[in-house]
């Protein structure tokens, strides 16, 4: 089966085996048996066949980038010459999608991933190794933009030139695989998680619901001992976040496993495989300098770079579902107060004294003694105190 398809069977044989398969007359491992493809690229090619039914024609791949500019072969020289000699973390491992999309940043021409591959190998900068398999994709996905957003974060060393591990929090419309939040932190807290939800929605509007996984940020995990047993209500956990989001009729729905976030995860891979070679590349120390580099990746990613899935540019399929009447995005709702809402809230004792503790400090209050009020806390930022809906007590960092 070394050969390509367009060489090993004839056009009609292929449409034939694609036809019954459809019509539901064959076996899916059965017609893969026939075609000698693998389940992905049985799929691939199932739906560009259905694509082009009526002028499909069997022929082979199309390869992109022999053509290329003086500038293109240099600058490919340099960065493959930089991988080889003089890479500390990454040296030797070549990643050729991101030599591709960089010439495609640079230049504007379209270079392909294997284009890159064959030419490094010519040149000598890499010993071709058997071909990896690629996975196969769930076929699931929601309706439309704004359906269903996956919220997650990875723990990953980031910037290896810095050393230990940094966070990376991302939100992803499931339908588009547009990135519609992002940002890196040192360390995470819940209140980067809060501010990234806000500027998301605020940004595009209301999702129909958030898909998390099982994050103390995001639900309470009952823990048992040899020495005590925690019985705290599940709401009790999860109140800042799921607070938030119901308060704007948002749901949330919680995922159990990393299988079953395979989209999210997947991104988190694209940008284990670019972020820390450049952040190496470029000498980045710290987080602030890193992202930059991360806004421009996550640009290219949005509005250039077509997806291998859906066959479409995420910015693209975005647009494309919203005309088409598919968007599932809704407007804030009026009079909600943002500032008081995406705040961390906690509720505080009035002490005899007219005050409140929190954050090791007393806090007066204009609330009587003895009633409880809620603490809405912006950190570095603003502390605000309410009691029955009306401010009593705010203060400025």
């Amino acid at each position: 089966m070394g050969h390509q398809l367009y060489r090993r069977l004839p056009q009609a044989f292929v449409v034939e085996t694609l036809e019954a398969f459809n019509d539901h007359r064959m076996t899916e491992r059965q017609a893969c048996a026939l075609l000698g493809l693998k389940r992905s690229r049985f799929y691939e090619l199932r739906r560009e066949w259905l694509r082009q039914r009526a002028t499909w024609a069997l022929a082979a791949p199309r390869r992109i980038g022999r053509r290329w500019s003086t500038e293109i072969t240099t600058w490919l020289h340099q960065e493959c010459q930089y991988l080889q000699d003089k890479a500390v973390h990454y040296r030797g491992r070549f990643n050729f999608a991101v030599l591709a999309e960089g010439a495609h940043q640079r230049f504007g021409k379209a270079v392909s991933r294997s284009g890159v591959r064959r030419w490094a190998i010519e040149q000598g900068y890499y010993q071709q190794t058997p071909a990896e398999v690629r996975k196969v994709y769930v076929r699931w996905e929601s309706a439309g933009p704004g359906a269903l957003w996956q919220h997650d974060t990875s723990h990953h060393c980031w910037l290896p030139n810095l050393g230990g591990y940094q966070d990376l929090i991302l939100t992803q419309d499931d339908y588009s695989r547009r990135i519609v939040g992002w940002r890196l932190e040192g360390q995470e807290r819940l209140w980067d998680h809060l501010c990234l939800v806000r500027a998301a929605i605020e940004q595009w509007g209301r999702p129909l619901a958030y898909y998390v996984d099982e994050h103390g940020y995001f639900r309470y995990v009952a823990r048992a001992s040899a020495w005590r047993r925690e019985r705290l209500r599940t709401d009790e956990g999860e109140i800042q976040f799921r607070r938030i989001l119901h308060t704007l009729d948002v749901g949330v729905i919680y995922a159990h496993s990393p299988e079953a976030k395979g989209k999210i995860e997947k991104r988190f891979d694209y940008f284990q495989r670019r972020l820390p070679p450049l952040c190496e590349r470029y000498r980045i120390t710290e987080v602030e300098q890193a992202r930059p580099v991360l806004e421009d990746l996550v640009g290219y990613y949005n509005d250039q770079r077509r997806h291998q899935e859906t066959d479409e540019i995420p910015a693209a399929r975005w647009d494309g579902g919203m005309q088409r009447g598919q968007g599932r995005v809704r407007p804030l709702p009026e009079g909600v107060d943002l500032p008081l809402l995406f705040a961390v809230q906690h509720e505080r004792l009035v002490h005899p004294d007219g005050k409140v503790r929190f954050l090791g400090q007393k806090w007066p209050v204009s609330a009587p003694a003895g009633s409880r009020v809620t603490v809405c806390w912006r950190p570095e930022e603003q502390l605000v105190m309410l009691w029955r809906d009306q401010r009593v007590g705010a203060y400025a960092f």
